[in-house]
């Protein structure tokens, strides 16, 4: 099954998760994953390589009906992460995802406080009692950055990427290119 690696301050990956949503939502078979890129729990300032892709993405963001906007800073994302487990459990990361890259990439919201989280999981249907638990357990933060150290050694240093068949490619791919891989089938464990 084709997955899609995420993280919610790139904006590639807001564009590549938007589109495979809608083809999700059309049937395409896929799952989607955030992994921290960067790893650190520091707030970082807005680089010139960030404000370059914002550009290279205007067109393709619209095209999905997305909106982005320079945001004022770069959270880390491993609380996010943490939000998307709980939201993957109740068969709600997909609104999860919307709701988050709405809220950074369009409003500007810092989507590392935790109290801004709870209210976007609220937005998106999350119940708030696990939604407490996960934000307040510090082995929930732990099994993100453990398992996005793991795909960091797999090869997935960067986003969107897409693993599939054990080969990763380029998550920000057109829609006949990932009805393609969709449309290949799982090949096994």
């Amino acid at each position: 099954m084709l997955v899609l690696y995420h993280d919610y301050t790139s904006p590639a990956s807001a564009v590549a998760v938007a589109r495979v949503h809608r083809l999700m939502r059309e049937g395409m078979p896929a799952r989607v994953r955030g992994t921290e890129v960067f790893g650190l729990d520091a707030t970082l300032p807005v680089t010139v390589d960030l404000l370059a892709a914002l550009d290279a993405m205007a067109e393709e963001a619209a095209a999905e009906g997305i909106e982005l906007h320079r945001p004022a800073v770069v959270p880390p994302t491993a609380l996010a992460h943490v939000v998307e487990d709980v939201a993957r459990e109740h068969a709600l990361d997909v609104d999860w995802r919307d709701c988050c890259y709405g809220a950074y990439w369009r409003d500007g919201s810092d989507i590392a406080d935790p109290d801004r989280l709870r209210r976007l999981a609220a937005d998106a249907g999350l119940p708030a009692e696990a939604v407490d638990r996960a934000l307040d357990d510090r082995l929930a933060l732990l099994a993100v950055r453990q398992r996005s150290a793991g795909d960091r050694r797999e090869g997935i240093g960067g986003v969107p990427t897409i693993k599939y068949d054990r080969s990763l490619v380029p998550g920000l791919l057109p829609d006949s290119d990932l009805r393609t891989l969709a449309a290949l089938g799982p090949t096994g464990p």
